[in-house]
């Protein structure tokens, strides 16, 4: 189970202070905390898509794929995980192997 970044102070605290690493597809800023477990905030904004159909489907395509890769994850972060343009047309395939790429590339996955 993981918790959610909710507050914008928290958001704030990432991008001021967290590292980030990014694909073509998806971009992660990641904070080592001293919290037992990670909490996710997930960003698309309006230049992924005008519409909030396609905006939500990303967003619940990403969490999804966040819960199965949860217990494989490091725990103590505070991750924000932001969709870019590109993203859109992909498949949700495609689009779990960018978000993987990403942790492993930085050492997130046990």
């Amino acid at each position: 189970m993981f918790d959610s970044l909710k507050k914008n102070l928290d958001f704030q605290n990432v991008y001021k202070n967290g590292k980030i690493i990014g694909n073509k597809d998806v971009t992660l800023r990641y904070l080592k905390t001293d919290r037992p477990v990670n909490r996710l905030g997930i960003v698309v904004s309006k230049k992924v898509s005008k519409r909030a159909v396609v905006r939500n489907r990303l967003r619940r395509q990403i969490r999804a794929y966040y819960r199965e890769l949860d217990g494989e994850l490091k725990q103590g972060y505070d991750l924000i995980l932001s969709a870019k343009p590109a993203c859109v047309d992909r498949s949700y395939a495609s689009l779990t192997r960018s978000i993987r790429h990403l942790f492993v590339k930085k050492n997130l996955i046990l």
